[in-house]
């Protein structure tokens, strides 16, 4: 007797295992495009953990793009967060920056800004040695800011027009960048 009650059980049991696995080979369903409307109606996470538009206290190294070995960010400078507020994070971000417009944070973006920012002079040609020179001091900084993360698409478009002229860029993406509003002492 107490054999049928198990069996009795394992019948059901056996056609929601099968169920189960015959519906994970199914291919996953395509999720609804998003309408750019809806971006402002719900909250974009960004790469710092938090909503895009969010101001945040931050702690972050400048580095060198190059040191990155990818042709996108070569000759640029980049904010690699370590903290948001007083968090760790578990690895780095790196990410683009520029200055809100009113604000004087000691930032330069790429060689020419380091430059003017060094010199208190604009320049029209740098030799790499001289971006090296300038460097010093600069990259590899440690530096407390208040920011917020921003993002847009950009890029070239997945399927151009034949007979289109290509130019350099990315595929056609998402990313986000730094505004940073002030440094803290």
């Amino acid at each position: 007797m107490p054999r049928l009650p198990a069996l009795a059980l394992l019948g059901p049991l056996w056609f929601l295992v099968l169920e189960r696995t015959l519906s994970a080979d199914d291919p996953p369903a395509k999720r609804a495009p998003l309408r750019a409307s809806e971006l402002n109606e719900r909250p974009v996470i960004g790469e710092l953990g938090i909503p895009l538009g969010t101001c945040a206290d931050i702690q972050a190294k400048v580095i060198a793009g190059r040191d990155l070995r990818l042709k996108q960010y070569d000759g640029a400078y980049l904010l690699s967060v370590t903290h948001v507020g007083n968090k760790r994070l578990a690895t780095p971000v790196n990410l683009r920056f520029v200055i809100a417009p009113g604000e004087s944070v000691k930032l330069a973006s790429d060689g020419f800004e380091l430059h003017e920012l060094k010199t208190g002079k604009k320049t029209g040609t740098l030799t790499d040695s001289k971006i090296r020179e300038l460097e010093e001091g600069y990259v590899g900084k440690t530096m407390k800011l208040t920011v917020y993360e921003a993002g847009g698409f950009s890029g070239i478009p997945r399927k151009m027009p034949e007979g289109r002229i290509w130019w350099a860029d990315t595929g056609f993406h998402f990313s986000t960048s730094l505004v940073v509003i002030s440094e803290q002492k």
